[in-house]
C-alpha cells in the first residue's frame, strides 16, 4: 500500500518558513551583496535586496508549480533590472537549485528536514533581513527650535519602502564561494570613485 502523501501546510506557514530559508541563502550570495555595496541598487539598494526577498517567497509560495528554470529566469531579470549586474559566476543556477529543494521540503511538510539541512550550512554573517529598511536620514540643523528636533526625530524613524515587484520572472541560488561579477572603479574626479559593473552582452 502507497504512503500516503504529506499535507501541505496552510500557505501563511509556508511562507514563514520559506522566508527562512531565502533569507538565510540570500545573506550567503555574494554577487548580491557586492552589488549592493557598489551601489549598483542606487542608495536604497538595501531595501530593494528585502524587497526581493519577500517578492522570491511569495513566488515561490503562491505558484503551485515553481521550476528550477522559472526561479532562475524571476532571479537573473531581478539582478539585471533592479542591479544592473550579470552574474558569471553561477551563482543563480546554484541558488535556484538549493531554493527549489528547501520549497519542496516546505511543501511536503518537512520542516526537520528542512531545518536540519540548513544548520548543516552553518552560521552566517547577517546583512539582509525583512523589516530592516534603510530610514530616512535628515540634515542637522543645529539653528532649529526645540520643537523641530522633535519633528525631525519623527520624521527619522519614517521607513522608505522600495517599489514591490509585479513581473512575473523566475529565481536562482546563491554562491557561498565568491562572485566573479565584474566591477570596475572609475576616476570621477579627485576624492570620489564611481563604480559600476561590467556586463557582458
Amino acid at each position: 500500500m502507497a504512503a500516503a502523501a504529506a499535507i501541505a501546510p496552510p500557505l501563511a506557514q509556508q511562507q514563514e518558513l520559506f522566508k527562512e530559508v531565502v533569507e538565510n541563502i540570500f545573506n550567503r550570495w555574494t554577487a548580491l551583496r557586492l552589488a549592493v555595496e557598489h551601489g549598483m541598487g542606487g542608495a536604497l539598494g538595501l531595501n530593494t535586496a528585502i524587497e526581493i526577498i519577500n517578492y522570491v517567497t511569495c513566488y515561490c509560495t503562491e505558484n503551485k508549480r515553481v521550476d528550477f528554470i522559472d526561479l532562475r529566469e524571476v532571479l537573473e531579470e531581478i539582478m539585471d533590472q533592479e542591479f544592473q549586474t550579470i552574474c558569471q559566476d553561477e551563482s543563480i543556477d546554484e541558488i535556484s537549485h538549493i531554493l527549489i529543494k528547501y520549497l519542496n521540503l516546505v511543501k511536503s511538510n518537512k520542516v526537520d528536514e528542512m531545518r536540519a539541512e540548513l544548520a548543516r550550512m552553518g552560521p552566517c554573517e547577517i546583512w539582509i533581513k525583512s523589516g530592516n529598511r534603510i530610514k530616512v536620514q535628515k540634515m542637522d540643523d543645529s539653528s532649529g527650535t526645540e520643537d523641530d528636533e522633535e519633528e525631525e526625530d519623527d520624521d527619522d524613524d519614517m521607513e522608505v519602502e522600495a517599489p514591490p515587484f509585479t513581473r512575473t520572472v523566475a529565481m536562482s541560488a546563491p554562491s557561498t564561494e565568491g562572485s566573479t561579477t565584474n566591477f570596475v572603479e572609475e576616476e570621477v574626479e579627485p576624492g570620489w570613485t564611481q563604480v559600476c559593473n561590467r556586463r557582458r552582452r
